[in-house]
């Protein structure tokens, strides 16, 4: 595995400086003996910075939440689409493979709770 590539229904985004989202469509990864290393490097159109990001990923779940935005697309009533912000994304190793999921919260309408879900984050290996 060289790189994961996130596509629909996920986005994900490098948070800029400048309030800019970056889309971070790949990611490199690299097999280490005690996890992987991924890392992605991206530049802001709008102020010029540039990202170049390396997180080293192990059993222990890491929060990319300081770094990254995370949304899912999802379906809605008459030819529409809902987009989920995730609270917080997050990645480990789970089984020897990649894993990577994400919390959210939505208001339930039958009974006017908040639930705390969480969803898995699908990716593609190349």
């Amino acid at each position: 595995m060289n790189q994961i590539n996130f596509q629909q229904p996920y986005l994900l985004y490098e948070k800029c400086e400048c309030q800019m989202q970056l889309p971070v469509d790949k990611m490199k990864v690299k097999k280490e003996k005690d996890g992987y290393l991924l890392s992605y490097k991206t530049t802001c159109p709008s102020c010029g910075t540039e990202y170049d990001k390396a997180f080293h990923i192990t059993e222990n779940p890491l929060d990319f939440s300081d770094h990254v935005n995370a949304f899912k697309v999802l379906p809605a009533l008459k030819d529409e689409l809902a987009v989920v912000k995730l609270d917080s994304l997050k990645g480990k190793i789970k089984d020897g493979e990649l894993f990577f999921y994400g919390n959210y919260k939505h208001l339930r309408f039958f009974d006017n709770k908040i639930q705390d879900d969480v969803i898995v984050i699908d990716y593609s290996k190349s």
